[in-house]
């Protein structure tokens, strides 16, 4: 600091303001020291600011799969709300392994994160956060609810987001239904499962006719499900799918069979990814607000950080059904 208060031409409480953001100067000034900065290569040292605040300005970010869009969007926006705060996440595929898992609780907190944001892998119990807790390092999780934690959550409403898919399905006139319903591990795959089922059973659709097949969340899942509704010769003209990616893969897998998306079958997904509406024909998609989640997690972990007492929180984020042309049906 004292080399770069020395090419800049000013003192070393200007160099730390600029570093830090705080303090008063021109934006002249703040523009000299970081050239001075830049020139003689200078990379900010956060485990010497770690020692002398004794605070880590790093968030560890626990997915099951980044190379999911839901997750992929929600990790963007987290970020950006992050580093307006000053903190950086690091971010970690988890998979559905619950071991996998303990295991990158201990890494990141061993690398001494200030706070984590988890979605919890598919059985994780309330026991596997004791590490945090006895840490006292602030979780927020997301997307996937623990059952009895104790703990703040940010997440959709996965009950009504079903609901709002199953009734406009039943709204189109259909009357016979197959579901490909995520991980009944987790709490979103059981809540759409049984907002789908409740809205048939509210209608008065006998069990006969309605079909539920389980997978994971990719399209590959999807494509294989979709093949074992048709080797069971199972009558639908109604698919609702845990996500977009699922939709996709069942929808490609049917069209080779012969139905027409959109004429005698309709299929819609969740998640609303960007490409849907490109897609031919343009899915039909329950919108799950992963960018909103996102913020929404970074600001309350923040508050968390800052030791702010606010009761335990959960959020479920109200969900907005898109209806494009896969979800049309010709009775």
């Amino acid at each position: 600091m004292s080399d770069i208060a020395k090419a800049a031409g000013v003192s070393v409480a200007t160099v730390s303001n600029t570093i830090n953001d705080t303090g008063r100067m021109t934006e002249e000034t703040k523009a000299r020291v970081k050239k001075a900065m830049q020139e003689l290569g200078f990379v900010r040292d956060y485990n010497a600011a770690k020692l002398r605040s004794g605070r880590s300005r790093l968030v560890g970010v626990l997915v099951p799969d980044i190379s999911i869009p839901f997750y992929a969007e929600f990790c963007t926006s987290l970020e950006a709300a992050l580093s307006e705060h000053g903190y950086l996440p690091v971010i970690a595929n988890v998979g559905e392994d619950t071991k996998r898992q303990q295991t990158m609780l201990e890494e990141v907190i061993g690398h001494g994160v200030a706070g984590i944001a988890i979605s919890p892998s598919a059985g994780t119990k309330r026991s596997d956060f004791e590490i945090a807790n006895t840490r006292r390092i602030p979780v927020v999780t997301f997307c996937r609810e623990i059952e009895g934690l104790a703990m703040d959550y940010i997440g959709s409403n996965n009950y009504q987001a079903a609901q709002l898919a199953t009734k406009h399905l039943l709204e189109q006139g259909h009357r016979k239904f197959a579901m490909i319903a995520g991980l009944q591990e987790t709490m979103p795959g059981r809540e759409r499962k049984r907002g789908f089922h409740d809205a048939l059973k509210a209608a008065g659709i006998p069990e006969s006719d309605i079909h539920v097949e389980v997978c994971g969340f990719d399209r590959e899942c999807g494509r294989i499900k979709a093949q074992q509704l048709l080797s069971n010769k199972t009558e639908f003209t109604a698919l609702l799918c845990h996500n977009d990616l699922v939709s996709v893969g069942a929808a490609a897998e049917l069209k080779k069979a012969g139905r027409n998306i959109g004429e005698d079958l309709a299929v819609v997904g969740f998640d609303n990814l960007p490409e849907g509406e490109a897609w031919t024909p343009a899915l039909t998609s329950v919108e799950s607000y992963p960018r909103t989640i996102g913020k929404d997690v970074a600001n309350l972990l923040i508050k968390r950080l800052d030791g702010e007492p606010t009761p335990t929180t959960t959020e479920r984020v109200e969900p907005h059904l898109l209806v494009r042309d896969s979800s049309s049906f010709r009775v």
